[in-house]
């Protein structure tokens, strides 16, 4: 495979934002949260024990990277991953870092 200049590869800084997302160990509960099912922010605040106000900021932050959407179910609004990629994304790095758990555990 030829090797292609850092600057030849489109789009590197919007990578690097999205990983900077994703980075984020209560971004990622709340991903993992909504892999499993669709959910509102009172759910999610529940669930994760967290204020209702950080809740909305978090999936604000994911909506604007186009990871996650909403739709509106009566007076309820309900967040669901936009894309299947993230959860395939977020399943292989979890498995990865299984991986290294395991090997450190040997």
């Amino acid at each position: 495979m030829p090797v292609r200049s850092v600057n030849a590869v489109p789009h590197l800084t919007e990578v690097s934002h999205l990983f900077k997302i994703l980075g984020n160990p209560k971004r990622l509960q709340l991903l993992y949260l909504l892999i499993q099912h669709s959910m509102s922010v009172s759910e999610i605040s529940q669930a994760l024990h967290w204020e209702q106000s950080g809740v909305s900021h978090q999936l604000q932050l994911l909506r604007k990277y186009k990871l996650v959407q909403q739709r509106r179910k009566g007076k309820v609004v309900i967040y669901h991953l936009e894309n299947p990629q993230v959860m395939v994304l977020i399943a292989d790095v979890l498995s990865h870092a299984e991986q290294i758990v395991t090997n450190k555990e040997k």
